[in-house]
């Protein structure tokens, strides 16, 4: 992945056996704010990851930080209701404020930049869906606005026939975002172990690896794509889904500042601050072969995207990175986070199917004020 092209030195692998308050399985955005989290509420945690700090999903998406949960906000109402959904955008949009505060605290603030975000149609259809989408956000007191064809950046003029704007939504370095986040954490308290795989399936509160076994008041799985591997409880409520993403070369010029969403979200990119496009999608022509926790991606799906770029979106430029990601998909379209039931001291946090930046760091934070007994009420359940 491009986002993993900056140096980095990986901790050791855990070795021996340990007892610890709370264990965390995943050092993603959803591990790392529960760890944080716990550690502020004078936890002792412990942090075990199988390859690298954010070398998962966390490190591997489209650096997307949005607002809201998968559905737009006017699906989120017809499936849930709107209170909910309502809820759900506001408490996420609050977060998306604090992280922006953070990784200026963290000395990371060009890796979380505030740029919106554009959710482009591609048919008259979804044109009118896009209209009612903006609708809701207005009727719910959030900031969006409608872009007509004639308002939209040149290069989306080609395909897009309107868009929704959301201010507020940001661009992410995800890989530098969650190390910081790593450091911080570490910082708190928190040990971290890379190289060190878990074995399945974890069925309560003591883990077994390679090089030693944890035994834990409380054990978090926060891996989302692996989530029903680990966790047989949650196999068929979340799946496994590998998503295809691609890097070109710097291009000399801007063609866009915000990030774009086109075509019910299945395509998607942004233009980085050195030029580069990254881009993703065609999880759809994917099919079912996208339901996966296999790392190799389809050649076929990487040829299409680059195609959507070149004659869609006017890009010609040459192609330097290609990688895929795995990430967890829902049932229900939104995460399961919380106790397992009938296992005693296991939790989960993970189904964010495709959206989790923001989601997982809520998520995360969830799981750690229920554990110290300091929980509001939750937005998930498990």
């Amino acid at each position: 992945p491009y986002w993993l092209d900056e140096p980095y030195e990986p901790r050791p692998p855990l070795s021996g056996d340990v007892e610890v308050e709370a264990c965390v399985i995943g050092a993603g955005v959803g591990g790392l704010s529960c760890a944080r989290r716990l550690a502020a509420h004078g936890v002792e945690t412990l942090v075990l990851e199988r390859d690298t700090v954010a070398g998962g999903a966390s490190g591997r998406n489209g650096g997307f930080l949005i607002a809201g949960l998968a559905p737009f906000h006017n699906d989120a109402i017809h499936l849930w209701g709107r209170e909910y959904a309502r809820s759900v955008y506001a408490r996420t949009l609050e977060l998306q404020e604090e992280m922006y505060a953070l990784a200026q605290e963290l000395d990371v603030g060009d890796a979380v930049r505030r740029v919106g975000s554009l959710r482009a149609s591609a048919s008259e259809d979804e044109a009118e869906h896009v209209r009612g989408h903006v609708k809701a956000l207005e009727e719910d007191g959030f900031p969006a606005q409608l872009l007509e064809r004639d308002e939209l950046p040149p290069a989306l003029r080609r395909s897009a026939f309107n868009a929704c704007l959301t201010d507020h939504d940001g661009s992410l370095q995800p890989a530098r975002w969650i190390r910081a986040l790593a450091a911080d954490a570490e910082r708190a308290g928190v040990r971290i172990h890379e190289g060190t795989e878990v074995r399945a399936p974890v069925e309560g509160t003591r883990v077994h690896s390679q090089a030693g076994t944890v035994r834990a008041s409380n054990l978090i799985v926060a891996s989302d794509g692996a989530l029903p591997t680990l966790v047989p409880a949650y196999e068929g409520r979340v799946r496994a889904r590998r998503l295809h993403m691609v890097a070109t070369e710097p291009l000399p010029e801007r063609i866009v500042d915000q990030l774009v969403y086109a075509r019910w979200g299945y395509e998607y990119f942004q233009q980085r601050p050195d030029g580069r496009i990254l881009a993703g999608g065609f999880g759809d022509v994917d099919g079912p072969s996208s339901y996966t926790d296999r790392p190799e991606g389809d050649p076929r799906i990487w040829d299409r995207i680059e195609r959507y770029l070149r004659d869609d979106i006017g890009v010609d430029a040459s192609i330097t990175h290609r990688w895929t990601g795995t990430v967890g998909y829902s049932e229900e379209r939104r995460p399961f986070v919380g106790p397992v039931p009938g296992r005693p001291g296991l939790w989960v946090a993970g189904g964010y199917s495709g959206t989790g930046n923001v989601p997982g760091f809520l998520a995360g934070r969830e799981v750690a004020d229920m554990i110290a007994g300091r929980a509001g009420e939750p937005l998930f359940t498990s």
